[in-house]
């Protein structure tokens, strides 16, 4: 072998990721020839120039740039990008004012954030299955391998969150949920991981995301985000007896089968039910509804309750079939389309004969049981 032949093989040991994972020789082009040639990201295109926030000097989007830095990025990846800016932002938007926060400033943090973009790419992968079920295999398996990154990285950012990274972790957590309903393959699975035996991860993602909301509200009130906050203010106590359900939550209250050490940790959320339920009888707008509903599950994975809720007590899957009416309101949503009834009727499974009474309103008003109708409890 010739000593420039050596040379060159020396220099394929240094070229790009996606040569040396081919094991083939690389030119080291920017981009490479064996990449440029067939489309593929290459990890020799430069980043962009510091203070660049959003191009760089060519005019060219920072995002391919930084599809290109990482290997772990595809173009179809970056296709998908580009339908969450084009399509998925509109879908996940209430109103004209949030559509801009998941068309720009959603998509900008997650060019810096890597499990921000991982989640991205995981949600636009199942809202192009929503319109595309001929591709649903390759697209849930592009969406799993997306969160399956997402997660690991999303969970060490939230043990060192601060206000720095308030606003992409808050970013994340709107996606959670409708990543894990668009993904669930049964009802059981939005609300149970059985394998494992403990709460389905979306519970347990946006438990430890609402703590840091809490922590950095004023850092995403002052931000573009605020638009996905909506105006709830939360009531006062003496307010929530106006509510036009709330007597029945009340009554609920008295009638959950818990035990009297766990009275103060169920009198809490059953708190947190009723507000919830005040503000979506009362919401004025498509958002306001939506974030009265999803304000609620955080609390289902604290303490006893959590523990309960993963237990399979009765308790705590009886509110859970209270907060399907709260879903039912909004089921309009992509990824809530025909989810909200298979849960409720997984729930009334679960739930033990004795204490399915509990929950007739709930089924009549989703449509599981005709309203008035008590016979169908013995039937059932």
């Amino acid at each position: 072998m010739s000593s420039s032949s050596r040379r060159f093989h020396h220099k394929s040991r240094a070229g790009c990721t996606t040569c040396k994972a081919k094991k083939v020789k690389c030119d080291e082009k920017q981009p490479c020839s064996y990449c440029a040639k067939r489309q593929l990201p290459c990890s020799l295109v430069p980043a962009s120039l510091p203070g660049s926030a959003c191009r760089s000097e060519s005019g060219t989007p920072e995002v391919v740039v930084r599809f290109y830095e990482e290997p772990s990025f595809t173009f179809a990846d970056f296709g998908l990008f580009q339908h969450f800016i084009k399509s998925t932002s509109i879908a996940q938007a209430d109103d004209s004012a949030s559509i801009a926060v998941w068309r720009e400033t959603i998509p900008d943090l997650a060019t810096q954030h890597p499990y921000l973009l991982h989640e991205v790419l995981a949600v636009a992968a199942l809202h192009v299955r929503s319109t595309s079920p001929e591709q649903a295999r390759v697209l849930e398996r592009i969406a799993t391998e997306h969160q399956a990154r997402a997660i690991p990285l999303f969970r060490e950012a939230l043990a060192a969150s601060s206000a720095e990274t308030a606003l992409p972790l808050f970013a994340c957590s709107c996606l959670f949920i409708p990543y894990h309903f668009a993904a669930a393959k049964d009802a059981i699975s939005l609300l149970f991981n059985e394998e494992s035996g403990s709460l389905a991860e979306w519970l347990v993602l946006i438990h430890g995301t609402a703590a840091v909301t809490m922590e950095h509200g004023a850092t995403i009130m002052r931000s573009p985000l605020r638009a996905l906050l909506g105006n709830l203010a939360n009531p006062k106590p003496e307010e929530l007896s106006e509510g036009p359900t709330d007597a029945r939550l009340l009554e609920l209250r008295e009638k959950l089968p818990i035990a009297e050490e766990h009275k103060e940790a169920y009198d809490q959320i059953m708190y947190k039910l009723r507000v919830s339920y005040y503000l979506s009888d009362r919401a004025d707008t498509a958002l306001n509804r939506k974030n009265a509903a999803l304000r609620f599950p955080p609390f289902m994975n604290h303490g006893q309750i959590g523990e309960d809720l993963a237990a399979w007590h009765p308790a705590p899957l009886i509110l859970m079939a209270f907060w399907c009416v709260l879903l039912h309101r909004v089921e309009d949503r992509w990824w809530l389309k025909e989810r909200v009834k298979p849960l409720l009727m997984k729930i009334e499974e679960l739930v033990p004969q004795e204490y399915r009474h509990l929950i007739t309103w709930p089924m009549e008003e989703i449509g599981i049981y005709p309203k008035g109708n008590i016979d169908v409890l013995v039937i059932r």
